[in-house]
């Protein structure tokens, strides 16, 4: 605090003559405005408080800029009591600097429109799990969206944070308190099961809700959801696969609603595009063996039984040629080829590092079946240490502009950011964007459907009348050195919406 008092001074004693004289009068000055600073933060209120219904408040304070109340900080004696500080006094108020497309709208631009409401404040709830099973991950959500609004909002905004504790209960609850605290908006919740409990509140009090959720099911109604929707990456990926002359699909997916989408996704694709679905299967993602599914989608008791007729066809030729083919085929367990030249593997995680060496082990051999998968792929950064997953893409956006974020957020919060987190820094971005109007469920729709789309962090996206979204996805290849981009995430939207 104490440099935005004495830089303006610094600045004015820079063309006296005596460097004595400079440094009495800056000796003085600076006494005196830290007396006065001592003075003026005894009776400003805390910028972070708890309030009686045990939800966090954050905000930015609206005053005069000036050098002497640039800086923020909570009340010291009251920082110690709050629930969910993460480090705001260390965020700094910057720019991103992330390129705008032409015909598109760049989150944290266009600070023009807000001006004119500086003055009032615009509550927006937020409601994340920051405790419980899922508290590690709502925590990183909360760190993402305070890292937006103190680098692109204006003093106006506040946000009023409840833990759900991933319970549809608690968020139902939690949303009664942000009705009572007039909030323009809800950012959250962070699953589909508590997105559905609040979406008949949210619409009776006509207020907007952007859901992390990725299930379409919940959306609707003045809910948006925001996640990466699975029927995208699909599209995208077997889209750009069939330009690419892969059009006999093998699909093995778990048998879970994910799975389920995915699959017929793809089904409906094939009867579009022309891609032939020759094999289906359905794993168990509660196993803890895939061997079995991997082995049966694979062909490989099949393509082992034909390797012996042939060996045994080549023993009855008993000559040199018959002879040279048996030594070539020595050394193998099956002839020939699956059925499919792609195999689409959506999952990640575990099942993925599990299925991808289980598919090479019974003779998918990668450097022939191109993997296929989805943005959960993009959740690992170590892709390249699988050597079965080599040569395989995936769809996901792109990650150019992400690394900026994700090093401003390691920098500022201590720890590198979930892959997940970019989405509550780009829909507090968007937030910030939405509330520069009168924000209402009444003339709400037209801004937050905007068919030009906004720009984030993970690239264009934009929400469709539905109340899904639509995002422009890159196609990434894992290579030895890690993931690169082979098909660029296109820059605008066709603008029918």
């Amino acid at each position: 605090m104490v440099f935005f008092l004495i830089e303006p001074v610094i600045r004015s004693f820079a063309t006296t003559r005596s460097r004595s004289a400079s440094f009495f009068w800056l000796a003085l000055i600076f006494l005196s405005g830290c007396q006065s600073e001592h003075q003026k933060v005894s009776k400003e209120p805390d910028q972070i408080r708890s309030s009686t219904n045990s939800h966090t408040i954050v905000k930015k304070e609206l005053r005069k800029k000036s050098h002497s109340n640039t800086a923020f900080g909570a009340h010291p004696e009251k920082k110690k009591n709050n629930p969910h500080k993460h480090k705001l006094g260390k965020i700094e108020k910057h720019q991103l600097k992330a390129p705008a497309s032409q015909g598109v709208k760049n989150f944290i631009t266009d600070r023009k429109e807000r001006r004119h409401n500086e003055n009032i404040i615009k509550k927006i709830g937020i409601l994340l799990p920051l405790s419980q099973n899922s508290g590690g991950k709502g925590k990183a959500f909360l760190d993402a969206i305070q890292l937006a609004l103190f680098e692109a909002a204006n003093d106006d905004i506040e946000l009023i944070i409840i833990d759900t504790k991933g319970d549809p209960e608690n968020a139902a609850k939690a949303v009664g308190s942000l009705i009572k605290e007039e909030v323009k908006l809800i950012l959250g919740p962070f699953f589909s099961g508590s997105t559905e409990a609040i979406a008949p509140l949210t619409k009776a009090a006509q207020i907007p809700v952007i859901s992390f959720s990725n299930n379409t099911k919940v959306a609707g109604d003045g809910v948006y959801v925001f996640g990466f929707l699975p029927g995208q990456q699909i599209t995208r990926i077997l889209e750009y696969s069939l330009t690419r002359g892969y059009e006999e699909i093998g699909i093995l997916v778990p048998a879970n609603d994910f799975g389920k989408l995915s699959l017929s996704v793809a089904r409906n694709l094939s009867d579009k595009i022309g891609v032939q679905l020759v094999s289906e299967l359905f794993f168990n993602p509660n196993s803890s063996d895939f061997s079995n599914a991997v082995r049966e989608f694979a062909e490989y008791d099949s393509r082992n039984h034909k390797l012996k007729l042939q060996k045994k066809q080549l023993k009855r030729q008993s000559d040199e040629i018959a002879n040279t083919a048996l030594n070539r085929l020595s050394g193998l367990e099956t002839l020939g080829d699956p059925s499919f030249d792609a195999v689409l593997l959506p999952s990640g995680g575990a099942e993925l590092r599990i299925i991808a060496p289980l598919l090479a082990f019974y003779d998918v051999d990668p450097s022939r079946i191109r993997l296929l998968g989805s943005t959960l792929w993009d959740n690992h950064k170590d892709l390249n240490l699988e050597p079965a997953l080599i040569g395989g893409w995936y769809a996901a956006p792109s990650p150019e502009l992400r690394k900026a974020y994700e090093l401003k957020f390691e920098r500022i919060f201590g720890y590198s950011p979930p892959r997940l987190s970019s989405l509550g820094y780009d829909a507090m971005l968007l937030a910030v964007k939405l509330t520069s109007g009168n924000l209402g469920m009444n003339n709400s729709s037209t801004l937050i459907t905007d068919p030009k789309g906004f720009l984030g962090v993970d690239g264009i996206v934009r929400f469709l009348k539905n109340g899904t979204n639509e995002r422009g996805l890159a196609i990434l290849e894992v290579g030895p050195d890690g993931a690169k981009v082979i098909d660029k995430a296109p820059k605008l939207f066709v603008q029918t919406n």
